[in-house]
């Protein structure tokens, strides 16, 4: 090989990677440039093939170069980015605390088949999450006008303390109904169905006596401070630094008594029911575990007083 041949080949290899509209005016740039640039530093006027090689080395690799020329569009814009992590990472964790309650409630052979089919759907979902970003992307590009930009549509701003009474108090109610027929669902069915409920009913929401006597009343005295919290924090119609952390700590604390409640032992002494009550016991405490993340982080914010939280 001579030293005008690898010239030749480094402006080719160059050039190959850029748009054919470009790439013969840059590959006879390049070849111009470069070879005017190796005689300059050659002493004898003819170069040798080791000078040719260290000056292209420090030029850079061609993929390298290429860039210089012309940088692709990406595949997902950085505009887009914020959104596409929190949305893949929102199902990633959705789909890893979906996995974590088929596994602890499921028996062995069927939770593996079910893990398998959610593993699957997962590489399918963030495909089909990745080409529509990379399509928002590409009609972006396309139809600037689409997307363009207004200060009118600016989100308004709020004191991330303050609470919404009407929202605290629909919670603080649907929470305590909910707590109540959690801790008898025979007399809600006995009351629903004028005293009439079947004994098929009655057996299936017969909770066991090991978890009536040890895990329940420690489940259930959490559940009830929480909504005692949050009924405190509606009252003043702010969070405080204390009740906040009140909050963050009993969401931990709740989540714990979750995971012990669903491994330590049957719930309910019907199998069938008892199955359910332990995927939707572990569904809860992995949403829980990311509540507290996120009251974490939203704890984090409220202590820097220029943060302001969109509406």
């Amino acid at each position: 090989m001579t030293p005008d041949d690898m010239i030749q080949r480094y402006a080719q290899a160059v050039a190959s990677r850029l748009p054919h509209a470009m790439r013969a005016d840059v590959r006879a740039e390049l070849y111009a440039l470069l070879h005017e640039d190796i005689q300059a530093v050659s002493t004898n006027g003819a170069p040798t093939l080791k000078l040719v090689e260290d000056r292209l080395i420090a030029f850079g690799p061609p993929q390298e170069v290429a860039l210089r020329y012309h940088r692709p569009a990406p595949i997902i814009e950085d505009v887009d980015t914020p959104l596409f992590s929190k949305l893949a990472l929102g199902f990633v964790l959705g789909l890893t605390v979906l996995a974590l309650s088929i596994g602890l409630s499921s028996p062995k052979p069927l939770s593996a088949q079910l893990e398998e089919r959610l593993k699957d759907a997962s590489f399918m979902v963030l495909g089909v999450l990745l080409v529509c970003f990379w399509a928002l992307g590409a009609l972006r590009r396309a139809q600037p006008k689409l997307f363009a930009w207004k200060p009118a549509k600016l989100p308004a701003v709020r004191d991330p303390d303050l609470i919404s009474r009407p929202l605290a108090l629909s919670a603080v109610l649907a929470g305590s109904s909910g707590l109540l027929i959690l801790m008898n669902p025979i007399a809600f069915f006995d009351l629903l169905l004028d005293g009439q409920i079947p004994s098929m009913l009655a057996y299936a929401f017969t909770y066991d006596h090991q978890f009536l006597s040890e895990r329940a009343p420690l489940l259930w005295g959490m559940l009830t401070v929480s909504l005692l919290i949050l009924a405190l924090a509606m009252l003043e119609g702010r969070w405080r630094p204390m009740s906040r952390n009140l909050a963050l700590g009993l969401s931990l604390v709740i989540a714990l008594i979750s995971f012990w409640v669903v491994l330590a032992g049957p719930i309910f002494v019907a199998a069938t029911t008892d199955q359910a009550m332990k995927f939707w016991v572990a569904l809860i405490a992995g949403i829980t575990c990311i509540d507290v993340w996120l009251k974490w982080r939203d704890q984090r914010r409220a202590g820097d007083p220029s943060y302001l939280k969109p509406r």
